[in-house]
């Protein structure tokens, strides 16, 4: 009897074994791109893929930025207001992470000559003062701003572990990262140091993420961010000195870590699929559809499985976009 005990209390101690479970990932949507009399169509897309992605009931969704075409104004009313309101349609938990649409181009006169940094303290306060997701069923998440002294002015940096797969969100938007031209002119006040401030707190986000990953000896990581870091090797254009930092330090990371990682990402529009680091084979690319393309990808996980991630498809089908530059 004692021998069938201690047998018994052994097993109760051995960890439970990681469970499959999927998520969504989409971004880049809506866009209102010809003007606001096709806005209530785009928004309507994008509250009938909310109810698909309700269907799917995922462990949670993650939102890769653009909640507006750079076209449109910059205004509570479509950065906050218009966003929100959607983004309470997802019945389970949501995360987000900015894109370049609703701060880092709003200066531009099409987007009604923002400071982007005041756009940005109002996104941060708006949806990520908690330290919970977004989303009808909200669930804890760690945020750069609560772990880190030296950097705290981070919310939007993220973390969360579920069935042995660490999760963390990089605020890295397009428009090359927010990076200033030399000498560029009529920046607001503090724009130029925004830049290599958030650029560090990023990278040691990233650090710090895959520390943690090694330290619970997690099956995968996942990093979610809004640029497209890889568009300059695929289209021979476009600028990309703000995104080195974090390319090289995500393949190294990938590298070290030596498990399956994979990188989800919005920005430019289509659905694509890759390994975009030679150095690191180890690390996958997820792009996911937006701007004329109103899909989700669903991400199926088995956290034992020697390639870990299977990808779907889902929202309306009549417009699709096809890989371009």
């Amino acid at each position: 009897m004692r021998l069938l005990a201690l047998l018994l209390l052994s097993l109760l101690a051995l960890p439970a074994a990681a469970e499959p479970f999927r998520f969504v990932a989409f971004g880049d949507m809506p866009y209102c791109r010809t003007g606001p009399t096709d806005c209530p169509a785009e928004v309507a897309r994008v509250e009938a893929l909310t109810t698909e992605i309700n269907a799917a009931r995922p462990a949670f969704s993650v939102f890769l930025g653009d909640t507006k075409a750079g076209n449109e104004a910059c205004t509570d009313a479509i950065i906050l207001d218009r966003t929100a309101a959607w983004f309470n349609r997802i019945a389970g938990p949501l995360v987000y992470t900015p894109g370049d649409n609703e701060w880092t181009d709003c200066w531009q006169p099409r987007a009604g000559r923002h400071d982007p940094l005041e756009r940005l303290a109002l996104l941060r306060a708006r949806f990520f003062s908690a330290p919970v997701s977004l989303g009808q069923a909200p669930m804890r998440l760690l945020r750069q701003s609560d772990l880190d002294p030296a950097h705290r002015g981070y919310p939007e940096n993220a973390r969360w572990e579920r069935e042995g797969v660490t999760f963390l969100t990089l605020h890295v938007p397009g428009s090359d990262n927010n990076r200033p031209l030399d000498n560029q002119p009529g920046l607001p006040p503090g724009a130029a140091a925004e830049y290599p401030a958030r650029n560090a707190a990023n990278l040691a986000w990233l650090e710090a993420g895959f520390a943690a990953a090694t330290a619970a000896r997690s099956q995968a990581v996942v990093v979610a961010l809004q640029a497209d870091l890889y568009f300059r090797d695929r289209c021979g254009r476009g600028t990309v000195a703000g995104h080195v930092d974090t390319r090289n330090a995500l393949a190294e990371a990938a590298r070290r870590f030596g498990r399956p990682v994979l990188l989800l990402h919005g920005d430019s529009h289509f659905w694509l699929e890759d390994r975009p680091a030679p150095a690191a084979l180890n690390l996958l690319r997820v792009m996911v559809p937006g701007d004329g393309d109103t899909r989700a990808v669903v991400v199926e996980v088995d956290p034992a499985a020697a390639t870990p991630f299977r990808f779907s498809l889902i929202g309306p089908t009549d417009r699709t976009a096809p890989p371009g530059c």
